[in-house]
């Protein structure tokens, strides 16, 4: 049996992948204890069970093969790892956690990273732009996040401390607040409660889209969805595509010069003015009164561009490269609708599938 839990919580964006992908392939050493990871990359499926209706049947399985995972192992330390707790309603898991992993009160911990206000707008854009999930203006997405409150961090992270109290804790996604710079090197630390320890392989990031990445997965997807006639299934495997294509784009050496996605001057004003209130109560609940949030935030307008950036592919490619995006989406439309199945299985990493889907 493990001596204690931690779960890392999230949030989406904040390298959740860099720190599962070392777990996952046990890229680490400590003398000072050992971890279980019982999963093949990540327990997303097991945070779904939590907030997702049609995966909710599948809680208590779920969580049993986790506590038997975790009580039938030696090592010193379980963890759990899924970005998809953000979604979560932390009662929720409080609630499974107190039916499934009862011999462990009071030997579990929590952590969450939060994105700087202004850096999650950008990326959000960029990753529902990849997986087919958006195609509107960056302006656009930074309307819809208001309005969801997505990125109102405060009240949902004191939800998680009154659930929770003082096992639950926030680090600030920034390099200069991470320990080493790195949040893998982060988490490790916190894991392991300071510990010693060495990465056996790199936590270093790959490089994130650039404008015409997006802007060439955005008029790959639409396309897709024309030609496909749209639906959940369709829906469901151009998200595999678009998580997996946009991996192996970022893991590509970078175009020199290549722009980044980033807020628009008259923009970065607006996203201060909506998020300043959530940054300095953030910075005044969580990181004693340091004014981190609020820097980054701040800062938003110094970083921006003057004016909108396109992210039409007409105006970062050719007629003959627009032509072979065509191509593309034809031939990867025809491969979904044959097996859409087979075709989620086949675009991930090895190391990521599961059983091959029968074929009908």
């Amino acid at each position: 049996m493990v001596r204690e839990i931690v779960f890392h919580l999230g949030d989406c964006k904040t390298g959740t992948t860099s720190v599962q992908s070392v777990l996952a392939a046990g890229a680490w050493h400590s003398a000072a204890a050992q971890i279980c990871y019982p999963a093949r990359f990540n327990h997303i499926p097991l945070a779904k069970t939590l907030s997702v209706d049609s995966e909710k049947p599948f809680r208590d399985k779920r969580f049993e093969a986790l506590r038997k995972d975790f009580d039938s192992s030696d090592a010193d330390i379980g963890v759990v790892s899924a970005e998809h707790f953000e979604f979560v309603d932390p009662k929720a898991l409080k609630s499974a956690i107190e039916e499934h992993l009862p011999n462990y009160a009071g030997r579990i911990r929590l952590v969450a990273y939060v994105r700087p206000h202004a850096d999650r707008l950008v990326s959000t854009f960029a990753e529902r732009s990849k997986k087919g999930l958006f195609q509107k203006p960056l302006a656009a997405m930074h309307k819809k996040l208001a309005e969801d409150g997505l990125l109102l961090y405060a009240p949902r992270f004191q939800a998680w401390r009154e659930a929770f109290g003082e096992a639950f804790t926030l680090r600030p996604f920034l390099r200069d607040a991470l320990y080493r710079g790195d949040v893998v090197q982060d988490f490790f630390r916190f894991a392991l409660s300071g510990a010693d320890f060495t990465l056996t392989q790199s936590s270093q990031q790959n490089e994130s889209l650039s404008v015409a990445d997006v802007a060439m997965m955005r008029r790959l997807h639409k396309r897709i969805r024309n030609l496909g006639g749209g639906g959940k299934p369709l829906r469901q495997a151009q998200q595999a595509l678009g998580w997996y294509l946009s991996d192996i784009l970022a893991a590509l050496p970078s175009v020199e010069g290549a722009e980044k996605p980033r807020l628009h001057q008259s923009l970065a004003h607006q996203v201060v003015e909506a998020y300043k209130a959530d940054a300095a109560l953030l910075d005044e609940q969580f990181f004693d009164g340091r004014p981190l949030m609020q820097q980054a935030l701040v800062a938003a307008p110094e970083k921006a561009v003057e004016k909108p950036q396109s992210f039409l592919a007409a105006d970062h490619f050719s007629k003959a490269e627009l032509r072979q995006i065509e191509a593309w989406a034809q031939l990867i439309t025809r491969m979904i609708l044959a097996d859409g199945d087979h075709f989620m299985w086949a675009v991930r990493p090895e190391a990521q599938r599961g059983p091959q889907p029968g074929r009908g």
